[in-house]
């Protein structure tokens, strides 16, 4: 009950200082409510305390270790995963025996801090970066797998940010990005709030951004609010 209270505060946070919606060069940009950088920053401010007791029921273990066993399976990985929220990816990758090292990034000082305390074990193998995903601030090629997981129907500009996802990964190496898809979250109307593409809409951020396609997925668990599949991942190889 108190996390649904929180989340309702944190929606309401959402309609504070609304902007117009931009477009970059090529016209594209997420015309979702949390799209605006600000705007996702203070529902997050609130949204924080909730997150780890809600996430867990809608991305589940099964469902991120799924996921994580689509990143390379060569040795000592270096991965960069975006839009880490509290870690909970970040904890999954880290798991695997074959990833040296994972840098978190994200936008948001509070999850980061939540990340830090959930990630505590692996503090020498995980390393916590706060930054934009649509200007990485990262040197290019510096990592062998990219990876973002709900985190893409944040960014105002999609196709901006998966090119500097591009952009950081070596040559032969991998990008995998997971986002919410359209069919469920449309019934709901909650693709008022965040951009839930749909599987062609993934697959195609990738090839415009040079990538070529490996593989995709839907996933998801069933539960009372008639879901199933409502996470679309897809996966282009540099």
């Amino acid at each position: 009950m108190l996390a649904a209270v929180i989340s309702a505060v944190a929606l309401g946070f959402v309609f504070v200082g609304r902007q117009g919606v931009k477009s970059d060069e090529r016209g594209n940009s997420n015309r979702a409510l949390l799209a605006d950088k600000q705007r996702a920053l203070r529902f997050y401010l609130i949204f924080s305390a909730a997150y780890d007791i809600l996430n867990p029921s809608f991305y589940t273990d099964k469902m991120r270790s799924n996921i994580v066993s689509l990143i390379e399976k060569s040795n000592c990985l270096d991965v960069l995963d975006v839009g880490c929220g509290t870690g909970y990816t970040t904890k999954g990758i880290l798991a695997r025996k074959n990833v040296n090292q994972v840098v978190g990034l994200d936008m948001n000082p509070v999850q980061l801090g939540r990340a830090a305390k959930n990630l505590k074990a692996e503090r020498n193998r995980a390393i916590l970066s706060r930054g934009d995903a649509e200007h990485l601030p990262f040197r290019d090629e510096a990592f062998g797998t990219v990876i973002s997981v709900g985190a893409i129907e944040n960014f105002a500009f999609p196709e901006l940010a998966v090119s500097e996802m591009v952009r950081v990964t070596k040559s032969g190496g991998v990008v995998v990005v997971g986002a919410p898809e359209l069919t469920w979250f449309r019934k709901v109307s909650l693709d008022r709030f965040l951009y839930t593409p749909s599987i062609e809409q993934v697959k195609s951020l990738l090839a415009r951004s040079g990538l070529k396609e490996e593989k995709d997925l839907l996933t998801g668990v069933n539960t009372f609010f008639g879901t199933r599949n409502y996470v679309v991942v897809a996966v282009g190889r540099k």
